[in-house]
């Protein structure tokens, strides 16, 4: 637990100080420096697969002709395989009827992803609403709604998605669109699964140390192999290190992360891994929201320094988080297997934070939550969730036809303890302030002495799903997936409930030539009822029904895709149709209430590109168009025809990679990320503009001491473009940003 003190000086830790020293020593010894003509290197992705992991890198002089492993850059990024799409195992991702993306882990070392920001500006679904920096909580738009739940190995990660880690990740898999038989409740948007790094087969010892952007440093040193010379039994360890200023000014971000993970098989065919994570995070001056009094219009972005933090330097969130899960594999016979997943995440945080108002003279004020007197610590909440999923394959046949059996269950408990009884830090407000500069005041010393009462459960829901499905194949052109799930949830707090429904998914897909698969899917799926937050959108304007539980929905989605491959291109469409239940809030900024009331309807296209154009060229790209519209509306029919708040209508983005022919360790990179439309407010009166991003990137691999150094650079946001983005369009958006980083291999 922590106590709230002003803006500690950043210090490095022994653990960086060596890792530093180590990677430094590496790369200025007073060996000579050549180019690789060719290195060849085996992707750590495939070990996801239980393929053959990632072999040792090559050091010599001579091309060294090699079948390229998915996921690398050498096949565009492109993968062939998904770990699994919930219930469903075992199919390729061409002829997984779903709009299915995923992330290599060559891909995340390559984009520098220290935060899933990098992997959200460059994945073609998926609208950025939240980076990770504003409160260690990435969050996401997929086909037009909130995503702020992550998955680790099939089951809930939870935590309101701020335990989504990269250290610890061998891949994403990003799911669009419903998935209640697949994950289970809670998934409208879609659904991002992290998948937890396996052991290595070969001895991996990797150093990376980046510049973030500004003075922010980062270490992280990736460690993997096994125990013994028959390959059995193996370990993977993560150790992080960051501190510093970033490319915001008077924002530093202070964090430590050691994760450890063990794998092997206890007996032939019986495979376990147990992992765990410890996971510090601090934000000292994040950034603020912005709200605008009544009559006043959204200025441009452009008037608003982008470089520097608008809240209070002093200002510090922070949390502190752990992790610990296992995961089972089990080929009991030729025709029958079983599966399981556990994880148990428990985590604390505290939070002062800042909210600033536009008024209609031109001036800004600025109210300041969360600041207690001095002994009080500043804790907000205490979370603890567990999840878990099992599953039983059975093989067989009728006839001419395959059958693979799934039955399963899945489960999912999550507390919340808050102070209650107590009273709430007073709001400090400044008012009357220029909007040329930011207003900064020293941390106050004169904090009215409160209670704050006593840690108790403020909201603990369950989930439980019965699921049983059957993936079936006439033949090698026809084939379907059938399935239903049971599902349960049970609030326990609040006004409470317990509410069940039967949620069917069924798929039919059809291959009139092996390279092209087409299907139709309608799924159907449980969302819990909301139990409201007590302040509005983590400020200090409380909610009107603040602690109200509302009753489950339930929503579905109809789906017409088409997959192939041209080449060594994946290109995939999408056509959907996705009607929702209609949550939102009223009386926004002076009384806030939350209702849950209408219909809400989202339709739309995606179409996505990944793979190599050329030998030398590759794509990541795609577009998606969405129509989202209010359709029902009893309580407030003026917003009958209305698009949700936050949609972008539009997401355009494409990333290229040049490898040079003349110098085949080096490659160049250009990305360009285009973000529609969208509103700010539920009657549409308020448009946050369209924007577009550019990005430039490079790569160059060297031989250093008879070891493999790999040198990055990315220039995010390169023409600076100022723009509004967040909830309902209140935080600016980050400022051209450079980062550089060095890999050691040893």
């Amino acid at each position: 637990m922590r106590h709230q003190s002003p803006c500690r000086l950043l210090q490095l830790h022994p653990l960086t100080r060596a890792l530093r020293n180590a990677g430094l020593g590496l790369l200025l010894t007073g060996v000579s420096v050549s180019p690789l003509i060719h290195a060849e290197t085996v992707s750590k992705d495939s070990q996801t697969n239980g393929e053959t992991p990632k072999a040792a890198k090559q050091l010599k002089t001579v091309k060294v002709t090699a079948e390229a492993v998915e996921g690398t850059k050498d096949t565009g990024y492109r993968t062939e395989t998904v770990s699994g799409v919930g219930a469903w195992e075992g199919r390729s991702l061409q002829d997984t009827p779903y709009s299915v993306n995923v992330i290599s882990e060559e891909l995340i070392e390559n984009l520098q992803a220290t935060t899933p920001d990098q992997i959200y500006r460059v994945n073609p679904t998926t609208q950025l609403i939240r980076a990770q920096h504003e409160n260690n909580q990435p969050r996401i738009m997929m086909r037009g709604f909130s995503v702020q739940r992550s998955y680790r190995d099939g089951v809930p990660d939870d935590q309101y998605n701020h335990s989504a880690t990269m250290e610890d990740t061998a891949r994403i898999e990003i799911l669009n669109g419903l998935s209640g038989f697949m994950y289970g409740a809670n998934n409208v948007g879609g659904v991002t699964n992290y998948v937890t790094k396996r052991s290595t087969d070969e001895r991996m010892n990797q150093l990376t140390l980046s510049s973030l952007g500004g003075d922010s440093w980062n270490a992280h040193g990736d460690f993997g192999g096994k125990f013994d010379s028959d390959g059995n039994y193996g370990y993977r360890v993560n150790l992080v290190e960051q501190g510093g200023d970033g490319a915001i000014k008077n924002q530093a971000i202070e964090k430590t992360f050691y994760s450890l993970a063990l794998d092997g098989y206890l007996f032939e065919d019986f495979w376990v891994q147990i992992h765990g994570m410890d996971y510090t995070y601090d934000v000292n001056g994040s950034q603020t929201y912005w709200y605008f009094a009544n009559g006043v219009k959204r200025p441009s972005a452009d008037s608003i320094d982008n470089e520097i933090s608008w809240g209070q330097p002093w200002t510090n969130r922070w949390y502190d988080y752990n992790r610990y899960g296992t995961n089972v594999k089990w080929k009991i016979s030729e025709n029958v297997s079983f599966r399981a997943a556990y994880i148990d995440n428990r985590g604390d945080r505290g939070s002062e934070s800042t909210s600033n108002t536009i008024a209609a003279n031109g001036t800004y004020s600025q109210a300041i939550s969360g600041v207690y007197t001095s002994g009080l610590d500043t804790l907000l909440s205490k979370q603890k969730d567990s999840g878990a999923a099992a599953y039983l394959d059975v093989v067989f046949e009728t006839g001419e036809v395959v059958h693979k059996l799934t039955t399963g269950y899945q489960v999912s408990d999550s507390f919340q303890y808050r102070y209650t009884g107590g009273a709430s830090a007073p709001n400090i407000n400044l008012t009357g302030l220029s909007m040329g500069s930011p207003t900064y005041i020293p941390h106050p010393t004169n904090v009215k002495q409160i209670n704050r009462g006593v840690i108790t459960l403020s909201s603990n829901t369950e989930y439980h799903s019965f699921i049983i499905g059957d993936d079936i194949t006439f033949n090698d052109q026809w084939s379907a997936l059938l399935g239903a799930a049971q599902t349960t949830i049970t609030q326990k707090t609040g006004t409470g409930y317990d509410e069940s429904a039967l949620t069917p998914s069924v798929s039919v897909l059809f291959k009139p030539v092996e390279s092209i698969t087409t299907y139709v899917s309608y799924v159907e799926g449980l969302e819990a009822g909301v139990v409201v937050p007590e302040f509005y959108n983590n400020t200090a304007v409380k909610v009107v029904n603040g602690g109200k539980s509302f009753d489950p929905l339930t929503s579905e989605q109809f789906e017409i895709g088409v997959k192939t491959k041209v080449g060594q291109l994946a290109l995939d469409a999408a056509v959907f149709r996705i009607e929702k239940g209609l949550q939102y809030y009223i009386n926004v900024p002076g009384a806030p209430e939350f209702v849950q009331d209408g219909l809400q309807v989202h339709q739309g296209i995606e179409l996505t590109a990944m793979g190599n154009l050329t030998e030398n060229l590759n794509l990541i790209g795609g577009f998606t168009w969405l129509d989202p519209e209010v359709k029902e509306q009893k309580q407030t029919p003026a917003l009958e025809g209305k698009a949700p708040v936050d949609v972008a209508e539009k997401i355009v983005k494409a990333r290229f990679e040049y490898t040079l022919p003349a110098v085949p360790n080096l490659s160049l990179s250009a990305a360009v990320n285009y973000n529609g439309a969208s509103y700010g407010d539920t009657l549409n009166n308020d448009k946050v503009p369209d924007y577009t991003l550019f990005d430039l990137g490079a790569r160059y691999q060297v031989a250093v001491a008879e070891q493999l150094v790999t040198l990055r650079a990315d220039l995010h946001n390169l023409t600076n473009e100022h723009y509004w983005n967040g909830f309902n369009g209140t935080r600016i958006g980050d400022p051209r940003t450079l980062m550089l980083s060095a890999t050691v291999e040893f």
